[in-house]
């Protein structure tokens, strides 16, 4: 019984201690950013979700036990045109009225050197669900107003396709007005939760 009771008490001090490493974090939203480019005919467009929300946890030493969670406002689409962004947020793009929001939940977190990670998770936009790879840059963390602040840089890019976009017209050359290949690139910023 007394065996028994000290193994439990190891597995328990090793389960918080694993814990305790992993910090948690919140996006900051006023200091990060969600961007993405396509290519239109010959040059390429870029825009941005101005609303958007997010945690993460967070181990340097041990990647695995990181977990990331996000979510964007699919409505809050800005590509500095106005007639162009309430173009994307109909059913011929987006449909942001029946599709509201956009999400990544990551499933594994590995590292690939030096302060850099691949995050495979689950993007569901436009209704599908697909996984998809991020990868992850650490900038670094810092101590500022009383909290660890930490900062991140994270790109894919994927198939419009794959989340059921209608691709649209061809140009004479028989490529795509709009390309199928969209990069995604987040530059986040983070604070220590207490």
């Amino acid at each position: 019984m007394r065996k028994s009771y000290k193994v439990f008490l190891s597995v328990l001090g090793f389960a918080l201690a694993q814990a305790a490493f992993a910090a948690e974090y919140a996006i900051d939203q006023a200091h990060s950013h969600v961007g993405f480019s396509i290519r239109h005919i010959a040059t390429k467009v870029k825009g941005e979700f101005r609303e958007f929300s997010g945690s993460f946890s967070f181990d340097e030493k041990k990647p695995a036990a990181s977990k990331v969670s996000v979510t964007v406002q699919a409505a809050s689409i800005f590509t500095n045109n106005d007639k162009r962004d309430a173009h994307l947020r109909t059913p011929d793009f987006f449909d942001a009225a029946k599709y509201p929001t956009a999400t990544f939940k990551s499933t594994k977190v590995e590292g690939a050197g030096k302060g850099r990670y691949k995050v495979t998770g689950d993007l569901t936009l436009h209704g599908i669900t697909k996984s998809v790879v991020l990868d992850v840059e650490h900038l670094g963390t810092e101590q500022a107003f009383g909290s660890s602040v930490a900062g991140f840089t994270a790109t894919t890019r994927i198939l419009r396709k794959d989340f059921g976009f209608d691709l649209g017209k061809a140009l004479e050359s028989g490529k795509l007005m709009l390309s199928d290949e969209v990069d995604l690139t987040l530059e986040i910023e983070a604070k220590a939760q207490k």
